[in-house]
């Protein structure tokens, strides 16, 4: 590991802490303000790295443009890849269960995702426990109400947020949650007509599109978040 402050933190902190950090410090804030806008788990360290690197209000105008930089170094470009499932090895262009895998497997910050069935034969059964029992890692999962058997993956995922859809205002049924999709740090979103599945991630023929944009993921997971108490209720 390097042994030079600024890239260790460039290294360290992802594309929206330091934009995060950037915008509190132009505001005029200080830095232990600028701190609260990172997670509180890697708070302490992110902390270290900014004093190390002479990072903060003290050096402001120089702060905020490290900051900017490493913003924009960190940040993923728009590319979208498509992500296929095929029976045996059909698919020559990227395997759904290997993507999904390791983009959840790769995530710093937080995995929001969403599926009308969840089964445990599913390979994200397992990969999300995992996930979710990672310090400083947030895990949200979206579900239909009937078809994913909610209570089953809350008790499974105990560590994780678990959400199913609500009945609208005077209606008797949940509505269907067709939205199938995981978002890994609020920067990749991998789009895909499987559920979590066996079948869906093995034998069936599925399409999904791999998108690193940052924009994109923000936007998603800020829709859903909205929509809890009004279309998705926790499921405690």
């Amino acid at each position: 590991m390097s042994t030079d402050p600024h890239t260790e933190l460039g290294t360290f902190l992802t594309a929206y802490e330091a934009q995060r950090l950037a915008t509190v410090l132009q505001a005029g804030g200080t830095t232990g303000q600028a701190l609260k806008e990172v997670h509180a788990t890697r708070r302490s360290e992110v902390k270290r790295l900014l004093t190390a690197a002479k990072i903060g209000a003290e050096h402001r105008d120089g702060s905020i443009a490290v900051l900017r930089a490493i913003a924009g170094a960190r940040a993923v470009r728009t590319a979208i890849t498509p992500v296929w499932t095929m029976p045996g090895v059909e698919a020559t262009t990227g395997r759904l269960t290997s993507e999904a895998q390791r983009i959840i497997d790769d995530a710093r910050m937080s995995i929001v995702c969403s599926s009308f069935n969840f089964t445990p034969h599913s390979g994200m059964w397992t990969a999300l426990k995992n996930a979710a029992a990672r310090p400083g890692l947030s895990v949200t999962v979206y579900l239909d109400a009937h078809a994913s058997s909610p209570a089953n993956v809350a008790a499974h995922l105990a560590k994780a947020a678990v959400f199913r859809t609500l009945a609208l205002f005077g209606g008797h049924q949940p509505l269907v949650n067709h939205a199938k999709f995981i978002v890994v740090d609020r920067a990749i979103t991998l789009l895909t007509s499987a559920n979590f599945s066996y079948s869906a991630e093995n034998t069936n023929v599925e399409l999904g599109l791999l998108v690193h944009d940052t924009n994109l993921a923000a936007s998603i997971e800020t829709l859903m978040r909205s929509k809890h108490g009004i279309l998705y209720e926790k499921v405690s």
